[in-house]
């Protein structure tokens, strides 16, 4: 009997991360029939569940690993990358990130916990239209895109999230190990840009001490 792996594969959807309508659209029979066979697909390690409705084929019957910032896309649309691990991907924090964080604009702060890892989205009170401010589009593997944060819109979003007061720059060098020669790269255009985004005083005050201490 051809089992859901085999279909996705016959129909090289392999790499694919796959909705309930791409399955049903693979499998016959009633919709609980087709509801069993992804649960068996499930059961047996197969099929990997990233949330309700979508899926992905499990490593070992893929022909390559899919980036998590790509995967994290998918799991909340219209997210992008950012605190943690944009800072991460930008060489500023040293430390490797296990959980993939990214930002949302509608919507509670929610949390995917995956065979794949943990993605966690936190929720942004931004205006719509300010909410891709200092994001930008990036595509390293072909077929894979994803939105990420700027390295000061990533910290901006830390700062707001994880409510950090300004205590000056030896907070960023000391307990994030961000180098100095990474926050000397920031443009005064960039604080102009990022200080529009937020209503919070807590990011305003961070980033107006951030950019004074630069000047010095």
């Amino acid at each position: 009997m051809t089992t859901l792996k085999d279909k996705i594969i016959e129909v090289g959807f392999a790499d694919h991360i796959l909705t309930d309508v791409d399955l049903d659209g693979l499998l016959d029979g009633t919709a609980a029939a087709r509801y069993g066979m992804v649960n068996k697909a499930l059961k047996k390690g197969e099929l990997i569940k990233l949330r309700r409705g979508l899926y992905l084929l499990a490593d070992m019957y893929r022909r390559k690993k899919l980036s998590k910032f790509f995967i994290a896309s998918r799991i909340v649309p219209h997210s992008y990358i950012s605190l943690e691990s944009a800072l991460s991907y930008y060489g500023w924090i040293p430390e490797r990130v296990a959980t993939t964080t990214s930002v949302i604009a509608l919507g509670r702060t929610k949390e995917f916990a995956t065979h794949l890892g943990t993605f966690m989205f936190y929720q942004l009170p931004v205006k719509e239209y300010e909410f891709l401010t200092g994001v930008t589009r990036v595509e390293e593997i072909k077929g894979e895109p994803f939105l990420l944060a700027s390295p000061l819109r990533a910290l901006a979003d830390y700062v707001y999230v994880k409510k950090i007061d300004w205590q000056g720059i030896d907070y960023l060098t000391t307990s994030l190990r961000i180098e100095i020669d990474k926050l000397i790269q920031i443009e005064a255009d960039d604080f102009i840009e990022i200080r529009k985004i937020y209503r919070s005083k807590r990011v305003l005050k961070f980033l107006e001490g951030l950019k004074q201490e630069l000047k010095k």
